[in-house]
């Protein structure tokens, strides 16, 4: 119950936040995400993301929030989120296939989503887990272990 009360609390301050602010369209989207996930697990991804320097885009014309860094001149997107799916985009992690199926691995099959056959938003993904509040614990393992190493190990220059 706590952790339902804790994301009620987190969802609530943001959104309270946000409308204090003009939001643009990754504000937007962010704000849709955390209002449709009754868990709290959005708000805290997003969270475990930007406190290790991660920035993020949300387009207007996408229901998918990125999370990038920029190396070069070029952004390099090491996860995506969008309703109910954290995905890991194929642009880095095709490169990278022992550290996917490490982190694929942290969650039963069936909190997996199978990115077969590609279509719509699949088609860019290498592979992509459940967001809910019975994979959170994992998916925050998965961004401390192997996505932010992954992502200094390209060359990110993270907190």
């Amino acid at each position: 119950m706590y952790a339902i009360d804790r994301a009620c609390e987190l969802s609530s301050r943001f959104l309270n936040a946000v409308k204090r602010h003009k939001m643009g369209a990754k504000e937007d989207l962010l704000a849709d995400l955390i209002r449709h996930d009754r868990t709290g697990s959005v708000q805290r991804i997003h969270d475990k993301f930007i406190e290790h320097g991660l920035k993020w885009k949300g387009p207007s014309n996408s229901q998918t929030l990125l999370y990038l860094f920029r190396l070069d001149g070029r952004e390099m997107g090491v996860a995506a989120m969008r309703r109910g799916i954290l995905s890991f985009p194929t642009t880095f992690w095709s490169a990278r296939t022992p550290a996917l199926r490490r982190a694929l691995n942290r969650v039963a099959s069936y909190q997996q989503v199978t990115t077969e056959p590609a279509i719509s938003s699949s088609q860019y993904s290498a592979g992509q887990i459940q967001v809910s509040e019975s994979t959170l614990e994992a998916i925050e393992e998965i961004i401390e272990e192997i996505v932010i190493p992954e992502a200094r190990q390209a060359g990110a220059k993270l907190a």
